[in-house]
């Protein structure tokens, strides 16, 4: 199947995935096209959802988070629903995915000491069983999907 990006395409998302704020100018020199051409290319890139939206990433140890946990959510019989809404719900849980098998979520916890894990896991406790890690480090963050 052929990839529905051209080089340019590429070329742009490569250096919008390196550095969003990146200017019209500074692109267009990289990619050697004017800047009008490259504002279009990231408009048809926007409207054909390639592009999805533009973020700041913070650090969570700046804000006085030194720890992540990994949480494994296994479900108790009827509780799916209201486990999800709980996990919505709760704003130390940065990330969380609905996967297949045993466990029904795993969601990333930011904490700024362990002491507070036992007390926002027990606000799950009536909903579901958890297996928890404690982040050492994180090799890959979230990054783009290949182009």
């Amino acid at each position: 199947m052929r990839s529905p990006l051209d080089d340019l395409d590429r070329c742009i998302l490569t250096a919008l995935a390196r550095d969003a704020r990146v200017s019209w100018k500074d692109l267009a020199t990289e990619a050697g096209v004017s800047a009008p051409t490259i504002r279009d290319r990231v408009k048809r890139l926007q409207d054909t959802a390639v592009i999805q939206g533009f973020a700041v990433e913070i650090a969570p140890a700046a804000l006085g988070f030194s720890l992540e946990a990994v949480v494994r959510f296994r479900p108790l019989p009827g509780k799916r629903h209201v486990l999800e809404a709980q996990i919505q719900q709760t704003d130390r849980i940065v990330q969380c995915d609905k996967v297949t098998g045993e466990d029904g979520f795993v969601a990333r916890i930011l904490l700024k000491e362990i002491g507070e894990l036992d007390p926002l896991l027990e606000t799950f406790s009536r909903m579901a069983t958890t297996n928890t890690s404690i982040v050492k480090s994180s090799p890959v963050r979230m990054r783009p999907p290949p182009f």
